[in-house]
């Protein structure tokens, strides 16, 4: 259940905003989006959420839904047509930005509901919250997911294609941002090297709203996890191919969304090892579910290459979701989930090698397992969105003072 904190009507009353909440991906499956928007209502403001649908079930706040996400060609001839050009213009990446029908409806939606203040969630909703500030003085919370200007460095293509484009994005977006949020200590870092005289931004972690869930014993099959989406430059071709060498009490499970295309590779990928028994492919659940579904594992997977300034700074969400299913964990030796799994001794550290990968896998015998279970939990309390959201909440306590003065 999620555990949210209660907050006195009376401080309610004095940090009541018009907040419209951005988000140009698919609104019911991003958890963070949605986390926001609760915690934003429970506080007392008044919560527009605008992006693709479907709109998250239940949400107790206003949800206008932007014309149809894009399909995958469109997405990729986008960033040929919008993006592109910045490279030898960079004046150009503003101007066409634009051409995307679906920014310039958020756009329209926010002038007319003028907002005190906008949520933009990645750097590609940043021009139209500083249109929000241009027309009706809204102030602007710029909450970067990924490291924008890094996210795919490890793609030559992108780097020539869109890597001009989305640094003068954020770049203007970013100076102009009232409040800037981070995910992790490491992208915090990177952004005031990359931007110089940017102050330090705000530490919101990607903690789940669930409760941690009770302990749970190894069974007689131990059961390893990866949930999220499933695409490339996240280690599960090695993963699939550190399988075969694993004891044979041990059991995999890849549980998220994926590009059809890529997904067949992986299935056959697969059959190819010969591991198709002992290897199960499951839809992704709606992120309520996440935990509990995680919570039928024993170990949890998050293991990143280190190819990128975006990878080496991850702290995602999969990591926060297996504390609190109560999983042991194997991540990469990267700052700053390392940092988190040496602090509470809730796991291994494996680099993305079938081999490394398999061989921390064989060193785990039950006792470990169940004693690294425990301390995930443990972890799990302490790092609960009912204190993540506090800096959050102030966040907006302060805006909500600098508006009314």
């Amino acid at each position: 259940m999620p555990c949210w904190t209660m907050y006195p009507l009376q401080s309610i009353a004095l940090r009541l905003m018009r907040v419209a909440i951005v988000d140009l991906h698919l609104l019911a499956s991003d958890s963070r989006v949605l986390r926001t928007a609760e915690t934003l209502r429970r506080a007392g403001h008044e919560v527009l959420l605008v992006g693709y649908g479907p709109a998250p079930a239940g949400a107790a706040y206003d949800v206008t839904l932007l014309p149809d996400l894009p399909s995958p060609f469109a997405i990729r001839a986008g960033i040929l047509l919008r993006q592109a050009p910045a490279n030898l213009l960079p004046g150009s990446a503003h101007a066409l930005y634009w051409l995307h029908q679906g920014r310039r409806r958020a756009r329209d939606i926010l002038r007319a509901f003028r907002p005190d203040a906008v949520h933009a969630n990645d750097w590609n909703t940043l021009p139209i919250a500083l249109d929000a500030k241009a027309q009706c003085g809204a102030r602007v919370v710029y909450d970067t997911h990924e490291m924008a200007i890094a996210e795919y460095e490890h793609s030559l293509k992108w780097r020539l294609a869109a890597l001009a484009h989305v640094k003068a994005i954020e770049g203007k977006g970013i100076r102009q941002a009232d409040a800037v949020i981070a995910v992790s200590p490491g992208i915090a870092e990177a952004l005031v090297e990359a931007y110089p005289g940017l102050p330090r931004p705000l530490l919101l972690r990607n903690v789940p709203d669930a409760a941690p869930m009770a302990f749970r014993p190894v069974g007689e099959t131990v059961e390893v996890l990866f949930h999220g989406l499933l695409r490339d430059n996240r280690g599960l071709e090695a993963i699939l191919d550190s399988v075969p060498l694993w004891r044979d009490d041990f059991r995999l499970t890849l549980r998220g969304s994926a590009a059809i295309g890529y997904l067949d590779s992986l299935k056959a990928r697969t059959e190819a090892l010969g591991i198709g028994g002992r290897v199960r492919f499951e839809p992704a659940v709606p992120p309520r579910d996440v935990v509990l579904a995680a919570a039928r594992s024993d170990v949890g997977l998050c293991l990143l290459p280190d190819s990128s300034r975006h990878n080496r700074f991850a702290l995602p969400n999969k990591l926060f979701e297996y504390l609190a299913a109560g999983l042991a964990v194997i991540t990469s030796p990267l700052p700053d989930m390392a940092e988190i799994v040496r602090r509470y001794a809730c796991g291994q550290f494996a680099p993305v090698d079938p081999s490394a990968i398999a061989g921390v896998i064989n060193g785990l015998d039950r006792t470990r397992i169940e004693a690294m279970k425990r301390q995930s939990l443990k972890a799990a309390r302490d790092l609960s969105w009912e204190t993540e959201s506090e800096v959050l909440v102030s966040l907006y306590d302060g805006l909500s003072r600098q508006t009314r003065t």
